[in-house]
């Protein structure tokens, strides 16, 4: 049941970015899926996430030890990712908790963080870049947002380097493809 609420939000999610216009244009065409990027189609499960200072430093993350989600890939080039810290609080806060603005990645809204658009792949430098078209955080919306990426089987690894207050940040995410 989960499974299918997360697939029907995508296909809205997917159809309503048709209608936005992006700020940032991107040289490599939408929907260039070969070689490897072409593993990147599907839904992915979270498996673990975990942040780390350059120094090798373990750094409290705004969704928790343990968070929850979904990310899916789609051939046409679009893309869309929801993330929740499993004990957030009940009531709504829509104030930005927890989440400082930084270089690379979105803000979390409520110990939530989502957002959809278009992807391209960088082969080379083994990058997948999410073109925000739509996020909790409107001020996300229209970001390029740059991501490490390697394949093994079922497995997908993204790694993000960013900044925080605390300092630079490596946050390594582990996904699993849903079958």
């Amino acid at each position: 049941m989960r499974h299918g609420f997360f697939v029907f939000l995508f296909a809205i999610l997917t159809a309503a970015s048709g209608s936005t216009q992006q700020r940032n244009a991107h040289p490599t065409l939408r929907g260039d899926v070969s070689g490897s990027g072409g593993d990147l189609v599907g839904t992915w499960k979270l498996i673990s996430r975990v942040a780390r200072l350059e120094d090798g430093t373990a750094v409290q993350e705004s969704l928790g030890t343990t968070p929850k989600g979904y990310l899916m890939y789609d051939s046409s080039g679009h893309m869309a990712v929801q993330l929740s810290k499993p004990d957030r609080p009940t009531a709504i806060d829509c104030g930005i908790s927890g989440s400082a603005p930084s270089d690379n990645g979105p803000q979390v809204l409520n110990g939530y963080e989502a957002y959809f658009g278009t992807y391209t792949i960088d082969e080379t430098n083994h990058t997948v870049t999410h073109h925000l078209e739509g996020a909790l955080a409107s001020a996300d919306v229209g970001r390029n947002l740059i991501r490490q990426f390697q394949i093994s089987g079922d497995k997908l690894t993204i790694v993000v380097r960013t900044s925080s207050p605390k300092g630079r940040q490596i946050r390594t995410l582990v996904w699993e493809r849903v079958r």
